[in-house]
């Protein structure tokens, strides 16, 4: 046989390939979930959901994307998210049922400092599936992982970026980047390891290509479309205005206030946030750790962490990036919740009472 012509047949057998994957992606049924396991009461307040709808709610709302959290913030609306729950003990796939209809609008699934866990992920977004679709009409919530691989350089990213492949083939929505010290390699984390290498229509070419390869399936099946449809939307947002991934970075050490304006800056960021609780160790160190466990000071508002959180939101509100801080229901506090969002933060980390509050002020009409 001809080199030529066996290059054919390997790859119309690639392509059939792929199009079987595409099609158990979309022909698979859902698993029956016991009853026992439907809704996300449980015992722990912060998964609970109330069904506490805002006043301005539509309930004839038909989703228009796959990301929820991209869709809440193309209709001007924060979105409020918390912890996944995973950890020791706790069995993956019935977490992710409870939480498939949660209150929370995306999930943070924590790597930096919990288990880099594929198989267990991969349970959990299939949990998720099964358990859905949320109110809204969304097949999950956002899902985005924050990774124990930092933005330390680039011969270190590059030399990483297979963690980022292995996370989006999960299924999940979105990175979020801790320590993002250094401009290139945040660029390095998103163009090579978020992107597919084919260009786009309409889509700005930027120096690196993408290193993502075709074994999508698992994802597309998560997302609930074909592996091909998969690849056209696969790719970063607000970059590629089709795209269903975010990327957001953790500003929180000194040496990431030095390089803060350019990462920020980079096509196709989504969403940053200024770590409160790393920055603290990185400009007061012990002092505010009394060893005998007596409560620190309040370092939110001390001089140096007003100026570092400062400094992130007026950089991403100058790169139409959605800045990401903590809130409670606490009037009095620096992170109120109704003080965040007239500060504009788009992306709260909190708990159901101040989405509640946070909803109602914003007049939301998507359900929760």
């Amino acid at each position: 046989m001809d080199m030529k012509k066996r290059d054919f047949l390997g790859l119309a057998a690639g392509v059939g390939a792929a199009a079987g994957l595409a099609g158990a992606a979309q022909a698979q049924p859902r698993r029956q979930v016991p009853p026992e396991m439907m809704g996300v009461r449980t015992q722990n307040p912060i998964l609970a959901n109330s069904n506490k709808q805002p006043s301005t709610v539509d309930w004839n709302y038909k989703p228009r994307r796959i990301n929820k959290a991209i869709e809440l913030w193309e209709d001007g609306q924060p979105i409020y998210y918390n912890g996944s729950g995973l950890g020791p003990g706790v069995d993956p796939y019935a977490q992710g049922v409870k939480m498939a209809r949660t209150w929370y609008d995306a999930i943070n699934v924590e790597m930096e400092h919990g288990a880099l866990d594929f198989s267990q992920l991969r349970e959990f977004m299939r949990g998720l599936v099964d358990g859905g679709p949320t109110r809204s009409g969304h097949r999950t919530p956002a899902v985005f992982v924050e990774t124990c691989i930092i933005g330390l350089d680039e011969p270190y990213m590059r030399a990483n970026t297979w963690v980022i492949e292995q996370l989006l083939d999960c299924g999940i929505h979105g990175i979020h980047m801790c320590h993002a010290r250094d401009t290139k390699a945040v660029q390095v984390a998103m163009q090579m390891g978020c992107r597919y290498p084919f260009k786009r229509p309409g889509i700005p070419d930027l120096p690196m290509r993408g290193l993502r390869g075709s074994s999508a399936g698992y994802a597309a099946q998560i997302w609930g479309v074909n592996t091909f449809k998969y690849n056209h939307v696969a790719d970063l947002w607000p970059l590629n205005p089709k795209g269903e991934l975010i990327f957001g970075v953790k500003i929180e050490d000194t040496y990431c206030d030095e390089q803060a304006a350019g990462t920020i800056a980079l096509p196709g960021m989504s969403m940053a946030e200024w770590g409160p609780g790393d920055h603290s160790y990185w400009l007061y160190g012990l002092d505010v750790m009394p060893e005998d466990g007596t409560r620190p000071p309040n370092i939110m508002d001390m001089p140096e962490m007003v100026k570092v959180r400062q400094n992130v939101l007026d950089l991403c509100k100058k790169n139409k990036v959605r800045f990401l801080n903590a809130a409670n229901t606490n009037s009095n506090s620096s992170d109120f919740i109704i003080k965040q969002i007239k500060d504009g933060a788009m992306v709260l980390e909190c708990g159901e009472d101040s989405a509640i509050m946070g909803r109602e002020y914003t007049k939301r009409k998507m359900p929760v």
